[in-house]
C-alpha cells in the first residue's frame, strides 16, 4: 500500500466533507402603511405592480429574508385595518387590491402604532418573527390628522408623535416615509430620521411614467437593503443580527475520514516497526 497516497486521499475526502455553514440572511418583517384617501389611487396601483421588483432587489443578494404586511388607513372608517398579515410579494400584490380611496382623514400615527401591534385591545395582530428587524413604511400625502382615541389608543390616550416615538423605540423598529408636501414631511420627518429611516419623494411614485416608477422602486429597495444591513452594524446584539457564521462543521463523512486516517497512521507505525 502506498501510504502517502492513502493519507492524501483521506485528507482530501475530509476536506471535501467539511463544508462551511453559510451566513444566514437577516430576517426583515416589513409593513407598508398606506393612506386610503382619494388622491392615493395611483400610488396604490404602483405599489401593487412593483412589489415584486422591490422584493427581488431587497432579497436578491441573499443577505435579507423579507416578508410583507399591509395596513390601510383613512378610509370612511378611518381606524387602521390589516389588509394582509405577512406574506410573500405575490400574495401581497393580490391583497393590495383591497385598498380603498374613499377617505379624507389620515391618522397616520395611529396606523403606525397599529402596524406595531401596539393599540389598546387590538384584535388583528401582525405575526412578526421574534428574531426579525421590524420595518414600517408609510405612504401618504397628508400629515397625520384625526388621531383620536376612538380610532385607536395607547394606554387610553390618542396616539401623538411623542407616543409613537416611544413605540418605535421600544420595538427597535425602522421607520421610512414616502411623502409629499411640506406639512406632511414636517409631521413625519423627525420620527423617520430618529429611527434609522429616510424620507422619499411620493411624487416619483405617483406618476404613470413607469420608467420613473421603476427607477424609484429600484433606488428605494437598494436603500432599504443598505438600511437593514446598517441596522445590524449599529445593533449587533439584536436577535435579528445573530446569523450563523462561516465556521467549518465536520459532517459524518468527515468524521469517518478522520477515523480512517487514524487507522492508516497505526498501520504505518506497524510497518515502520517491522
Amino acid at each position: 500500500m502506498n501510504i502517502k497516497k492513502l493519507f492524501s486521499g483521506l485528507l482530501l475526502g475530509a476536506s471535501i466533507a467539511i463544508s462551511p455553514v453559510q451566513a444566514a440572511p437577516i430576517l426583515s418583517d416589513i409593513v407598508f402603511v398606506v393612506d386610503e384617501s382619494g388622491s392615493m389611487g395611483n400610488v396604490q396601483t404602483n405599489l401593487r405592480n412593483n412589489i415584486g421588483l422591490f422584493a427581488s432587489i431587497l432579497t436578491g443578494t441573499n443577505q435579507v429574508d423579507a416578508q410583507y404586511g399591509l395596513v390601510g388607513y383613512g378610509s370612511r372608517s378611518p381606524a387602521p385595518r390589516m389588509i394582509t398579515d405577512f406574506t410573500d410579494a405575490n400574495n401581497f400584490s393580490t391583497a393590495a387590491q383591497g385598498l380603498l380611496t374613499n377617505g379624507g382623514s389620515e391618522p397616520g400615527y395611529t396606523a403606525t402604532a397599529f402596524a406595531l401591534n401596539e393599540l389598546d385591545n387590538q384584535t388583528d395582530l401582525f405575526s412578526f418573527r421574534g428574531n426579525a428587524v421590524k420595518n414600517i413604511i408609510i405612504l401618504t400625502d397628508e400629515p397625520s390628522n384625526g388621531d383620536f382615541a376612538s380610532r385607536g389608543a395607547v394606554g387610553g390616550q390618542a396616539v401623538s408623535e411623542s407616543i409613537l416615538d416611544g413605540l418605535l423605540t421600544s420595538n427597535n423598529a425602522l421607520y421610512n416615509g414616502v411623502l409629499r408636501g411640506t406639512s406632511t414631511k414636517n409631521s413625519y420627518t423627525d420620527l423617520i430620521t430618529d429611527h434609522g429611516g429616510t424620507v422619499f419623494d411620493l411624487n416619483l411614485f405617483n406618476t404613470n411614467d413607469q420608467n420613473v416608477v421603476q427607477q424609484f422602486v429600484t433606488d428605494f429597495a437598494n436603500k432599504k437593503l443598505q438600511e437593514t444591513l446598517d441596522f445590524c452594524q449599529l445593533n449587533p446584539n439584536d436577535p435579528a443580527c445573530q446569523p450563523s457564521t462561516s465556521v467549518p462543521e465536520p459532517s459524518s463523512l468527515a468524521l469517518i475520514g478522520l477515523g480512517l486516517l487514524g487507522i492508516g497512521l497505526r498501520a504505518r507505525r506497524k510497518a515502520v516497526v517491522a
